[in-house]
């Protein structure tokens, strides 16, 4: 699907038609116009919906299996991050057997690098057994994209959706049926709304609940009947999230984020962003351990946060909360004597307006919801009151 970044007009599936069929294009065409509001809008493509997929043979039909045995082990994805540790915390706390599945991807760096620093948080819980999934993709090593598509704004792929069926070999060969995911209810929020295509440009679509409820539907009805997938934050939003995170000081030094530099590059969206919550939620002095710098004073970092909290045309393009989300740890940033230019401008220009209900915000992001998830109800049961 990253081919669709170059925005081709045809796209020939004669060599693999045999093993798809009409539904399994339809899931294609919906994932990428999902996932690629955004790589649309950096480029200001108004008059390109999908390629035109073509093919000279039938297409196929699919035959529905199961995945054998009685394991009822989760098989959840680690990536290293605040959503993984306090996913997987909920999982111990609910006494629910789990596997921890570790992905790397090399547009992040070494595999091995990568896969150290998952490890530092995945020893520190007990899964039943660990797997690595690690890809390797040499697409950006030719010169096609810089020699004939310099001005496009870069690749695009459906990174989570792609990694679902990415698992299924593995959850195949251990017999895992369910396969849990942290992705949170902020997920399902765009970063704005395009009026040009009357459409919400979202970064994190592919992590948000619309398509959680398409995969889940199309890999039960087309191949695996008895497979199931959920987003197991999908109650809670980020605000809650770091809230739970807190509990556990001890993995603060052990997560990492950042999808420039690993484990900080301390210049991004997503490092500005934690940084925020950690900030917001943990001992300052303990954060400056593993920072030690205060983002809040640094200039390249002011137009993100001003994004963030809500003071420009849309909140940066990454995996991060709401605009209340944001102010609302800003707030109690302040609350805590924290200082910096970024909560400056933020007293100057929102703490300011009067109008503005904080105590309804955090009733809404503090709050579990029971509603508008995929986890199935036996395991929600077991775990409602662990978040």
């Amino acid at each position: 699907m990253k081919l669709c970044s170059l925005f081709p007009k045809t796209y020939d599936i004669s060599r693999i038609v045999a093993y798809l069929e009409t539904q399994a294009l339809e899931l294609f065409v919906k994932i990428y116009q999902g996932v690629f509001g955004q790589h649309w809008y950096e480029n200001q493509a108004t008059d390109y919906q999908q390629p035109e997929i073509i093919y000279s043979q039938p297409l196929g039909e699919s035959t529905l299996g199961k995945i054998l045995g009685d394991n009822s082990t989760i098989l959840t994805g680690c990536g290293g991050g605040k959503d993984s540790i306090v996913a997987i915390k909920i999982l111990e706390e609910a006494n629910l057997p789990f596997a921890t599945m570790q992905y790397s991807h090399s547009v992040y760096g070494k595999a091995d690098l990568q896969h150290n620093l998952i490890s530092e948080v995945v020893t520190e819980t007990h899964p039943v057994k660990t797997h690595r999934i690690s890809i390797i993709d040499d697409f950006l090593d030719f010169p096609l994209f810089p020699l004939y598509f310099s001005e496009n704004s870069g690749i695009t792929a459906p990174e989570t959706p792609v990694s679902i069926f990415e698992s299924l070999p593995l959850m195949l060969y251990e017999g895992y049926k369910s396969l849990s995911l942290a992705n949170e209810k902020s997920a399902n929020t765009g970063n704005l709304f395009w009026d040009e295509l009357g459409k919400e440009v979202n970064h994190q679509w592919g992590k948000g609940l619309e398509a959680e409820q398409m995969l889940n539907a199309f890999i039960q009805n087309h191949l695996l009947s008895n497979f199931t997938y959920f987003g197991i934050l999908q109650p809670v939003y980020d605000f809650r999230i770091f809230k739970k995170l807190s509990h556990y000081p001890g993995f603060l030094p052990k997560i990492h984020s950042c999808n420039i530099k690993k484990p900080w590059c301390k210049k991004c969206p997503k490092c500005a962003y934690i940084w925020l919550g950690l900030m917001s939620r943990f001992d300052p002095i303990a954060v400056d351990r593993v920072f030690g710098v205060n983002l809040f004073d640094d200039p390249d970092l002011l137009m993100i946060f001003r994004q963030m909290i809500g003071l420009e045309e849309h909140t940066p393009f990454e995996c991060i909360g709401e605009i209340d989300e944001s102010r609302l740890a800003m707030k109690q940033c302040l609350a805590k004597g924290l200082s910096g230019k970024a909560l400056d401008l933020f007293e100057r220009e929102v703490l300011s307006d009067s109008s503005i209900d904080w105590e309804k915000l955090e009733e809404k992001y503090d709050k579990v919801y029971t509603q508008d998830h995929s986890i199935p109800n036996e395991i929600f049961q077991k775990i409602v009151d662990k978040f």
